[in-house]
């Protein structure tokens, strides 16, 4: 599972990273702009994030070895429906029923790839690894909010679990090996969630 989850949250971190440093230099406004402030040196770094630790496109194809490899996905998928099943709180069912959808999803993608060929399904590998991340990401916020709503009444993880859920977990588009909606994913549309 590890082989997986480092390529995976590579990818995803170093993404929202640069979506957001560049949230925060605009909060700034033209301040932010400016060198005296250090926010274009933290922009800077944090686009050196994903050249440095490997593109998402290199670290997707990690993700996708490590699963053809070391048979990472059912052990990541399985994380993700326990970290999921901590919910009980209304407020989080929701939010958990959709990291597990996209987890089942990205199972059926998988199990779908000798069909569309090695090519095909290298092409949808970056969709795929954001798709585990965000599942990923989604359960942990998820068992964080149950645990913050039965240890203090605190519902503000929750509402954030929900947040994030509304922003898109599943990346992979259409059915399973629908190259135009995989297309269509492949123009990033923002994934700072």
């Amino acid at each position: 599972m590890l082989r997986l989850l480092q390529p995976v949250a590579k990818l995803l971190t170093a993404r929202q990273a640069v979506a957001g440093a560049s949230e925060v230099l605009e909060a700034f406004g033209g301040a932010g702009y400016v060198e005296d402030t250090g926010l274009p040196e933290i922009l800077r770094d944090a686009q050196v994030l994903s050249i440095w630790e490997g593109t998402t496109n290199v670290l997707s194809l990690e993700a996708f070895r490590a699963v053809a490899r070391a048979g990472a996905l059912a052990p990541f998928a399985a994380e993700i429906r326990a970290r999921a099943g901590a919910a009980r709180a209304a407020a989080l069912v929701g939010p958990a029923r959709k990291a597990c959808a996209a987890a089942d999803r990205a199972e059926q993608w998988w199990a779908a790839a000798p069909k569309r060929g090695a090519a095909a399904s290298e092409a949808g590998a970056r969709q795929f690894g954001f798709t585990f991340g965000r599942a990923l990401a989604l359960a942990l916020l998820v068992e964080q909010a149950q645990w913050d709503l039965d240890r203090d009444g605190d519902d503000r993880s929750a509402e954030a679990a929900r947040r994030f859920a509304q922003t898109g977990v599943d990346r992979l588009g259409g059915e399973p090996g629908d190259a135009a909606a995989t297309a269509r994913l492949a123009l990033d549309e923002p994934i700072a969630g």
